[in-house]
C-alpha cells in the first residue's frame, strides 16, 4: 500500500479530496459511498477528515475488516456485477459516491451499475469516478508492438466469466477501458450531469526505474500528463440533478 498502490493513486485521490472537500462540508450527515473499497484506504481518509463512510465491495478482506471496524466505517457487500448490486443500501441515502478505478472491471452492465449508483444517491449528490483512459501515445505504441492493451489479458483468457448463472467479480482484469464520449454516454444515461472531466497522471511507483521517476516528476511532463494523448486517467465529476431541476 505504501510503496506501491499510494504513490500510483496519490494523484487523482488528493484532488478528489480537494473538490469533494469544496462542495462538502465534512459532518456526520454527509454520507459517502466508497464502490469497490479495496483494502479501504479511500474509506479511511474520508472518515479521518470528517464524513460518515460506507464501504462496498465483492471481498472479504480480513486486514480491511479490522480497519472499519477500529474506525467504524460501515461495510456493505456486494457483487458489481449483479443486475441489482445495491439491494442492501436504501435509495437516495448518499451525498458522495466514489468509484475509483471500478468501471473498466465491470463485465456485466457499466449502465446498470451507475444508474443503481444514482439511485442511492440523494438529488444534488456528487459522483466521482476515475479509471484509465486508453486513447493514449502509449496504447498505441502497444498496439504496434503487438502487445496487450489491457490489464489482466491472461487473466480474461484463463479464467471463466459465469459459473451456476451468475456472473463472477474477477478484480485483475480490466475488461473495457472507456473514452471520454463513452464516459460521458455513460453517466448522462444513469441521469448524471458531468461538472468536470479531466485527465490525469498516475504517479510514480517504487517499482518503477529512478529515470522514469525522475521524468515523471519533471515540470514539464507533468502537463504533458494532463493532456488526453499522455494521461492515464480520466477523472469525472458528475451531479444527480436536484429535485426543482429534476
Amino acid at each position: 500500500m505504501i510503496n506501491e498502490h499510494w504513490p500510483l493513486n496519490e494523484p487523482h485521490v488528493r484532488l478528489m479530496m480537494t473538490d469533494i472537500l469544496a462542495r462538502f462540508t465534512p459532518g456526520s450527515n454527509v454520507r459517502v459511498l466508497d464502490v469497490g473499497c479495496f483494502n479501504g484506504y479511500i474509506s479511511l481518509l474520508f472518515n479521518q477528515l470528517g464524513y460518515q463512510v460506507t464501504g462496498t465491495d465483492a471481498s472479504d478482506l480480513e486486514d480491511r475488516r479490522v480497519i472499519f471496524d477500529e474506525f467504524d466505517i460501515e461495510f456493505v457487500p456486494s457483487n458489481m456485477n449483479d443486475l441489482v448490486p445495491f439491494k442492501l443500501m436504501l435509495a437516495a441515502s448518499f451525498d458522495i459516491v466514489i468509484i475509483a478505478q471500478v468501471i473498466e472491471h465491470i463485465l456485466n452492465h457499466p449502465l446498470g451499475l451507475v444508474r443503481s449508483l444514482a439511485d442511492v444517491m440523494r438529488p444534488g449528490g456528487l459522483m466521482v469516478l476515475t479509471t484509465p483512459n486508453p486513447a493514449t501515445v502509449m496504447c498505441a505504441a502497444r498496439s504496434l508492438r503487438g502487445r496487450s492493451l489491457l490489464w489482466g489479458t491472461q487473466a480474461f483468457i484463463d479464467e471463466p466469466k459465469i459459473s451456476e448463472n451468475q456472473v463472477i467479480t474477477e478484480a485483475d482484469i480490466h475488461y473495457r477501458e472507456y473514452t471520454n464520449a463513452e464516459l460521458r454516454y455513460l453517466l448522462m444515461g444513469a441521469g448524471l450531469q458531468v461538472e468536470v472531466s479531466r485527465y490525469l497522471p498516475l504517479g510514480p511507483s517504487q517499482t518503477q526505474s529512478p529515470l522514469k521517476k525522475v521524468v515523471k516528476r519533471n515540470p514539464l511532463t507533468q502537463k504533458l500528463m494532463t493532456k488526453r494523448l499522455f494521461a492515464s486517467n480520466h477523472y469525472f465529476l458528475a451531479r444527480k440533478p436536484s429535485c426543482r431541476e429534476a
